[in-house]
């Protein structure tokens, strides 16, 4: 039998990542968008109340005054250009600084003490509406609404206030804004004089200390000859260098051959070496190797000729085959001799490298140390008149940087300018901060929505069962192959289900077999499908219905196929063919009997045969564990066109998930009403662990209920048939399933 004589059938998984349980936005928004409108609605409607409750009771006005930072110690010799400095790390870390230090107690609680808190400006006996308001302790809330926060990107920050009567809230920010200055300009004069006392200490010190450290250098360059001392130790530095330098490299390369070794030799004990095309080209060069891939070419086309003359069964043939395989583990085993020879050369080709390097790393490495030994002896001396140098230049660098401070500090201590500048001070506003009709509007639309769409997606997903090919294929993202009707609204249907395309080829459930088949039929890809499982969710699920009218369908289409009942713990065929012998597939695994013996043939469809399960008892292991199963499969693939294997349910036992892992296909068969999203989400992720390959869905038992998803099919069908959709059929309540 060719591959071409095989079904082509294919079908894939989703992309993992795509799947989902859980019900889909635009389903539950299509399903419930009146709710989700009305819920929409009510949010707007709440939302413009708020706005106008707040807006009658409780309505806010902000005002601003901002302050401008300039950067530290300016120099008081340049005027400023630009009315904003540009911003740096010390200036942010400034800005922070006083952001704290304007809500600090000391602030706050000489701005209470002001005439704007304590006298109102309607009536100057009393005092303000703030702070009449916020009597019981002023201070902390004055703290918790005074806000003031850096402008971004700008050297600027804001203090800013709400409260209920516009003209009062600029006076208050205005008045928190003067206390602050002056308490700023107070800390920086008492903090500008000790910091000047302090650098005109520290400048008279380190003047002391370099002139201390010119002398010693002095002394130091009379005593030792400083000049020639240099001159020497540069010579023999620079002697040095050159040798670590080689020395370095030497030791790279002596890394790198031992490396290479190491590689190789732990490629050649591991038989993982690849082989240099020089080392391949000798192996494949190899006089006796060559002769025997002369001598298998020759057979090869002796077993071509047997075939297309004698045929491929004949014994001649199988001989010649035979012989090829041989003479093909003859070849492979010189192979490896050859392989393994050149490897060990290889490997002795490295080692000699790695020696080389070895010696001339360590010749190297000797130099090194007579070098070394002569510039010890200049080092001290350098690295003393060095040092002496360095401390002095450091030193003299300090000095001199005391001496710019002082003269900074003096000039700017005759300026009295302050580092924090009030940019714009505060304005009663036009316009209320509080509240913002859109942000009411905004927030009562997406709250209803939120809230609408929540209790949409609640009761969505406390339905979790699948009853519709939309939860199959909308919700769950599986691919669906068709829907079988509930037995109960077929009229047409007669005789057992599980011959319906036999015995009732007219009614609703045989055409919806046959459109199955179509949809295998039309999804081939490339990888053809000649072994199929067939299985359910759960026990009485329908998987034996679907596997014996598939089985039908595709016999009568005059391909051979075989039926195999791989369910040990609830055999079926064997009551619906009564011409199956009593052993079966057990038999067959177990040595007892040989496969043509198990399998009998259908005497209405000649091109179906049907192998029971046997006895299970003297089987104690799965299906697939056994030693036998792959012979026996590879046995079944040489006389049938099409295996299908009616499979034990995927949920409580191993068979079928084993099962599902050595065919090329699987068919999942799924009872309408009785199968939770997350049971089937469980088996289709151990079906993708074992990498079965899940052709489709079959959705079984779908039923005509009051308003049922497949009411409307059912009518057109009966009616396009010729008959009568049955009045005995009931139309409004759940019927009972196959």
């Amino acid at each position: 039998m060719t591959q071409s004589n095989a079904l082509a059938l294919a079908g894939s998984m989703p992309d993992q990542n795509s799947l989902s349980t859980g019900p889909k936005l635009g389903y539950i928004l299509r399903r419930y968008k009146w709710l989700i409108l009305i819920g929409t609605l009510l949010g707007l409607v709440v939302g413009a109340g708020l706005f106008l409750a707040f807006r009658q009771y409780d309505p806010r006005w902000t005002a601003y005054s901002i302050f401008e930072v300039r950067p530290n110690l300016p120099n008081p010799l340049n005027s400023r250009q630009n009315n904003v400095y540009a911003v740096d790390a010390g200036v942010s870390r400034f800005i922070n600084s006083q952001v704290v230090l304007v809500r600090s107690p000391d602030v706050l609680q000489t701005a209470l003490q002001t005439n704007a808190f304590q006298q109102s400006a309607k009536v100057p006996s009393e005092k303000s509406s703030w702070l009449i308001a916020h009597s019981s302790d002023p201070l902390d809330y004055l703290r918790k609404d005074l806000v003031v926060a850096p402008i971004p990107h700008t050297n600027l920050f804001e203090v800013s206030l709400s409260w209920h009567r516009p003209q009062e809230t600029a006076d208050l920010v205005n008045a928190v804004s003067t206390v602050y200055l002056n308490y700023v300009r107070n800390q920086e004069r008492s903090q500008l004089s000790r910091e000047a006392q302090s650098v005109a200490a520290a400048e008279a010190n380190m003047q002391a200390k370099v002139e201390a450290l010119q002398a010693r250098v002095e002394t130091f360059r009379v005593a030792h000859d400083v000049p020639g001392l240099i001159e020497q130790h540069t010579v023999l530095a620079n002697t040095l260098a050159t040798l670590n330098t080689f020395e370095i490299r030497s030791e790279i390369r002596s890394k790198e051959a031992q490396a290479a070794y190491a590689q190789i030799k732990s490629q050649v004990a591991n038989n993982t070496l690849q082989l240099s095309p020089e080392m391949q080209q000798v192996v494949d060069n190899d006089p006796n190797l060559r002769e025997l891939q002369l001598n298998l070419i020759d057979l090869k086309q002796s077993i071509v000729v047997s075939k297309k003359t004698l045929g491929a069964g004949y014994r001649g043939t199988i001989a010649l085959e035979i012989r090829e395989a041989s003479l093909q583990r003859q070849i492979d085993q010189l192979k490896q001799k050859l392989t393994v020879r050149a490897r060990l050369q290889m490997q002795q080709a490295a080692q000699t490298r790695m020696q080389a390097a070895e010696a001339m790393l360590a010749s190297t490495q000797r130099r090194v140390q007579q070098e070394q030994r002569l510039v010890h002896d200049l080092d001290a001396a350098v690295q003393q008149y060095d040092s002496l140098l360095a401390n002095l230049k450091t030193n003299q660098t300090l000095l001199n940087h005391l001496i710019d401070r002082s003269t900074m500090m003096n000039l700017q201590r005759t300026i009295d300018e302050s580092k924090v500048q009030l940019r714009n001070s505060a304005i009663a506003p036009k316009k209320m901060s509080f509240p913002k009709i859109y942000h009411f509007l905004i927030g009562g639309l997406v709250f209803g929505l939120l809230l609408s769409f929540g209790l949409a997606y609640l009761v969505e997903i406390t339905n979790t069962r699948v009853n519709t090919p939309r939860d199959v294929t909308g919700v769950m993202r599986l691919p669906l192959l068709g829907f079988i009707p509930d037995h109960a609204d077929d009229p047409l249907l007669s005789g057992s289900p599980m011959m319906s395309v036999r015995n009732s080829p007219a009614s609703m459930t045989a055409e919806s077999f046959r459109q199955i088949r179509g949809r295998l039929a039309a999804s081939a890809s490339d990888r053809p499908i000649q072994t199929l499982l067939v299985a359910s969710f759960s026990p009485g699920g329908g998987a034996s219905t679907v596997a014996s009218n598939l089985a039908n369908s595709i016999a009568i289409s005059d391909m051979k196929v075989l039926l195999v009942d791989a369910n040990f713990y609830r055999p079926t065929l064997q009551s619906v063919y009564p011409f199956v012998p009593e052993i079966g597939l057990a038999d067959v695994l177990a040595g007892r009997a040989i496969l043509d013996q198990a399998i009998a043939q259908s005497p209405e469809v000649p091109a179906l045969h049907v192998l029971g399960c046997g006895s299970r008892s003297k089987l104690p292991t799965e299906l697939t564990d056994h030693r036998a199963f792959p012979d026996v499969l590879a046995q079944m693939k040489t006389q049938f066109d099409m295996i299908i294997f009616d499979g034990a349910p995927l949920t409580f036992v191993a068979d079928s998930i084993n099962l599902a892992s050595r065919v090329d296909g699987v068919i999942a068969v799924l009872r309408a009403g009785m199968i939770t999203r997350g049971t089937v989400g469980r088996i289709r992720e151990q079906l993708r662990q074992v990498r079965a390959n899940l052709i489709g869905i079959v959705l079984n038992a779908a039923q005509t209920y009051s308003a049922g998803y497949f009411r409307q099919n059912y009518r057109t069908f009966f009616e396009y048939a010729g008959s009568a959709t049955p009045a005995a059929r009931p139309a409004d309540k759940t019927l009972p399933g196959a």
